[in-house]
């Protein structure tokens, strides 16, 4: 059964982070110079603080007549960060962004974040491990006699 660690073995542990002060343009800068969908919000020590998502950012500036990308972060960010452990399982993953309408998920060992998944990452590894089943069991099927 695949996990969130072998995810993030494959895709790399980088965490792309803005400080709760650093302003929104700061925060879509990086959003689209990495091209990403979210970026974590920490503090000095590295520590979450929220999680700031491109549908955060389109809820902030839907309707206004100004967009006021000089506010900080922290007017903006989901505050209540869900987060995975490394050893979770990929359904577990995909059950929680599906109940929390979320697409992203940082991956924390113990009060450290080690990286982030995404929907995307998650719905690909599921897919390949079925793949991988569904193959063991044509061997198994075609071979037994």
């Amino acid at each position: 059964m695949a996990s969130v660690k072998d995810i993030l073995e494959q895709k790399g542990s980088e965490i792309i982070s803005v400080s709760a002060d650093d302003t929104l343009a700061q925060a879509i800068l990086k959003l689209t110079h990495y091209k990403i969908g979210a970026v974590l919000v920490v503090d000095k020590e590295g520590a979450i603080k929220g999680i700031l998502s491109e549908r955060d950012i389109i809820r902030h500036l839907a309707g206004r007549i100004d967009i006021p990308t000089t506010h900080p972060v922290s007017d903006v960010m989901t505050k209540e960060v869900t987060y995975v452990k490394p050893h979770q399982s990929l359904e577990s993953c995909l059950q929680l962004m599906t109940t929390g309408r979320f697409r992203h998920l940082p991956v924390m060992d113990g009060d450290n974040p080690i990286g982030i998944v995404s929907i995307g990452d998650v719905v690909k590894a599921v897919l390949a491990d079925q793949a991988l089943k569904i193959g063991e069991l044509e061997y198994y099927i075609t071979n037994t006699y």
